[in-house]
Parts: C-alpha cells; sequence; structure tokens
C-alpha cells in the first residue's frame, strides 16, 4: 500500500477545490474538555469536508458502523477538527451527519414514507436539509452549569451530561448481542448496560471523573436517587438538530410529519 503523501499535488489541488462548510455544534461544544475537538475549535465551529468514495463505502457498511470504525475513520478525514467522535454527544455527531449529506450530495434527501391513510403507499418525499439544519436548537449557554448540576440527599455534587455517541452505540452492539443469550443472561447483560448508560451520562461527582469509581459508585446509589438523575438528564437534553418534516401526503392531501432517518445506513443511501 502507498502512504499519502502532505506534498502530493494531486490531494493539495483536490482540497482547494472541496472547501466544504463551517457549522456550529448545537451543543456549542461546551462540554469537550478532554481532546474531543482540536484546539482551534472556537465557540464549538468545525469545517465539515465532502464524503470521499471510501468514506461512501464505509457508511454504507453495517458491521464498520457497528462497531464506530466508520464514523472514527470518516471523521478523520470529513471533520478533522472532531479528535474523539465517539466522546461527542450524540445529538452533535447527528448533527453533524446532516451537515455532511447536506456537504456531500447537495440541498435535499429524498425519504420512503407511507401514511397511515387508507390505501396508502409507499410513497417518495424530497426534504430540505438547508432549513432542516437551520432548526436545530443550541444548547443555552447560561444553562450549563445549574441545569446540569443536582445536589444529592448524600450531599454529593453530581454533574451530568447528555448521552455520548459512543454509548448509544454501545446500546445498539450489546442490545444485538443479547438476541443469541439465555434468559439469565439477558438479564445480567441489560443490568450492566444500564450501568454504563447511566455512567457515561455523568461527568462527575464531587469533582472526581474516574470512570471505574463513579460506576463502582452508582451500583450503590438508592433507587430514588437513581431516578433523580434520570429526570436531571433528560431535563437538559432539549436541545439538538430536527429529524422531522411537514409535508403533504400524496395519497390523501393531508399535513404530515415525517421521521427523518439519522442512521448512516438509511441517510447516506
Amino acid at each position: 500500500m502507498t502512504n499519502q503523501t502532505t506534498d502530493n499535488p494531486l490531494l493539495t489541488a483536490l482540497k482547494a477545490r472541496l472547501p466544504g462548510e463551517t457549522f456550529r455544534l448545537p451543543s456549542q461544544g461546551l462540554f469537550y474538555d478532554n481532546g474531543e475537538l482540536s484546539d482551534d475549535v472556537k465557540n464549538g465551529e468545525v469545517h465539515v469536508f465532502p464524503l470521499t468514495a471510501l468514506d461512501e463505502i464505509l457508511l454504507k457498511t453495517p458491521d464498520k458502523l457497528m462497531s464506530g470504525n466508520a464514523i472514527i475513520e470518516v471523521f478523520s478525514r470529513c471533520v478533522p477538527q472532531v479528535k474523539k467522535p465517539m466522546d461527542l454527544l450524540a445529538k452533535d455527531i447527528d448533527y453533524l451527519l446532516m451537515c455532511l449529506r447536506l456537504i456531500s450530495y447537495g440541498e435535499t434527501v429524498d425519504i420512503t414514507y407511507t401514511h397511515t391513510c387508507e390505501g396508502a403507499k409507499e410513497r417518495t418525499y424530497t426534504v430540505e436539509l438547508r432549513p432542516l439544519i437551520s432548526r436545530t436548537k443550541p444548547i443555552d449557554p447560561t444553562s450549563v452549569g445549574s441545569s446540569n448540576t443536582i445536589m444529592l440527599p448524600s450531599q454529593q455534587t453530581v454533574v451530568i451530561r447528555p448521552p455520548l455517541y459512543g454509548s448509544i452505540m454501545r446500546l445498539y452492539i450489546g442490545t444485538f448481542e443479547m438476541q443469541r443469550m439465555s434468559e439469565d443472561e439477558q438479564f445480567k447483560a441489560g443490568q450492566e448496560q444500564l450501568l454504563d448508560i447511566v455512567t457515561d451520562t455523568i461527568q462527575s461527582v464531587d469533582g472526581i471523573k474516574d470512570r471505574a469509581q463513579i460506576r463502582e459508585w452508582i451500583r450503590a446509589l438508592p433507587a430514588g436517587w437513581m431516578e433523580d438523575i434520570s429526570n436531571a438528564t433528560h431535563a437538559i437534553s432539549e436541545w439538538g438538530p430536527s429529524s422531522s418534516w411537514s409535508t403533504t401526503c400524496k395519497d390523501c392531501g393531508e399535513e404530515i410529519t415525517i421521521d427523518i432517518p439519522l442512521n448512516p445506513i438509511a441517510f447516506f443511501s
């Protein structure tokens, strides 16, 4: 295999003609302080470059997607300012996938949908990406630090964050693997899976960020306190990209709302 060199004139000329576009993450980068983004990122603004032919193949390869390797590889080329895609908030990744689709394929995407009206058939509807992206709700920076911090009855301060993309991917993988397990194994795996998800939504406890210590601490929490953390996590998740598009049913003429699949397999097919 031939290594690409930084002085390859063909690559230099190609990149000059593929300028891409800059977008601001809906989180505005407020939750990232561990090298998730490159040092030159300001206010959560990152530059998105179009997909290459290789990137397109990766996003259509289920095994690569399930492992997370497809997103890691694609982002290394198309959103190089994102250094740790799996450690970004899931809603930031959803947003960037929309932007990547826009930059790579143009202003619209065709979605197949079947309405619930009588006699409806599967139809193709054209969704305009730019208005969809513009409706993204950014996180309120003034709320970060207050709404994502709770005090438990133990007088411990818990700083929470919305779910990470890596957590969502591990949930998908775990759910798939559990289908091959016995009932007892599924129960145990489900408990560990829930523990993983809760651990990832806690940024720190009394300033401690060690994942293993937080996980052990969660195991000892009373159920009511766990519910308090879950409710607080949900409360700080009212932001991010819109994934619904309003249009008119091609069969009955009524106004309908279509949910846009952000799964890369469907979104980039």
